[in-house]
C-alpha cells in the first residue's frame, strides 16, 4: 500500500511551516540591518551636534577673551581702539539642524511404446499434477515475494517520511532559534535607537543654547568669525 494521505500531509505541513519560520527570521534580520544602520545616522548626528556645540562654545570664549583683551588695552594703554566687527552669518556658517526624527509437458516417444493406454493417461495425469503442483507452487512464491516486496517498500517509505519529519523539525527548530535570535536583537537596537534620539534631542538644545550664547557675545562684543562643520 501506499504511504498514508495523512503522512504525505503532515510533512507538507512541515515543509510549510519551515518556509514561513525562514521567513519570519528573515524579516527580523532586515529589521535589525536597517535599525543598525539608522542608529549608525543617529550616532553620526549626536556627534555632529556635539562638535557643533563645542565649536560655538570654543568661538564665544574666543570672542569673550578678545574683548576683555581690547578693553585692557584701551584702558592701559590708550593706543586706539581694535575692532573686528563679527558678521551674524557666522551663526549661519556654522548652522543649526533639526531633530533627526525598518507447461505442459509431453510423454517420451521411446517410452511411449509398448505401454498401454491407460498406463500411458495415468503416466500423464501424474506428470500433469506435478507439472501443476510446481506451477501452484511458483504462484505462491510469486505472489509472497511480490508481498515482502510491498512490505519492505512500505517500511522503506513510512521510514523516509519519519526522516523528512525529522528533519524538518529541526530546520523549524534551527530556524526559530535564528528568528528568537534576531528579534532579541532587534528589541534591543528598538532600545538603543529610542535612547540616541533622546540623546540627540538634548544635544541639539544645548547647541542651539550655545549658539544663543554665541550670537549675544558677537552682538555685545568684538572677535574673530567662528569656525565651520
Amino acid at each position: 500500500h501506499p504511504p498514508s494521505r495523512a503522512h504525505t500531509h503532515t510533512v507538507t505541513v512541515q515543509a510549510r511551516r519551515v518556509l514561513d519560520e525562514r521567513s519570519a527570521r528573515k524579516r527580523a534580520e532586515t529589521d535589525a540591518q536597517q535599525l543598525a544602520n539608522r542608529i549608525q545616522h543617529l550616532k553620526d548626528e549626536v556627534a555632529r551636534s556635539a562638535r557643533r556645540t563645542e565649536e560655538a562654545s570654543k568661538r564665544q570664549r574666543e570672542i569673550k577673551k578678545q574683548k576683555m583683551e581690547s578693553e585692557a588695552r584701551r584702558e592701559h594703554a590708550h593706543d586706539g581702539r581694535e575692532a573686528a566687527m563679527v558678521s551674524k552669518k557666522e551663526i549661519e556658517e556654522i548652522g543649526y539642524f533639526g531633530t533627526w526624527v525598518p507447461g505442459g509437458g509431453q510423454i517420451a516417444p521411446d517410452k511411449a511404446k509398448g505401454m498401454k493406454k491407460s498406463e500411458v493417461m495415468k503416466l500423464k495425469a501424474e506428470k500433469e499434477a506435478k507439472l501443476l503442483k510446481a506451477n501452484k507452487k511458483r504462484i505462491e512464491e510469486i505472489k509472497k515475494k511480490r508481498l515482502e516486496m510491498a512490505v519492505a517498500k512500505k517500511k522503506a517509505e513510512e521510514i523516509r517520511i519519519s526522516k523528512l519529519k525529522e528533519q524538518y523539525k529541526k530546520k523549524m527548530e534551527a530556524e526559530a532559534l535564528k528568528r528568537a535570535q534576531a528579534e532579541k536583537v532587534v528589541s534591543k537596537l528598538e532600545e538603543e535607537e529610542a535612547r540616541l534620539i533622546e540623546l540627540l534631542k538634548e544635544q541639539q538644545v544645548q547647541q542651539q543654547a550655545a549658539y544663543t550664547k554665541l550670537q549675544d557675545t558677537i552682538v555685545d562684543g568684538e572677535g574673530g568669525g567662528p569656525s565651520t562643520d
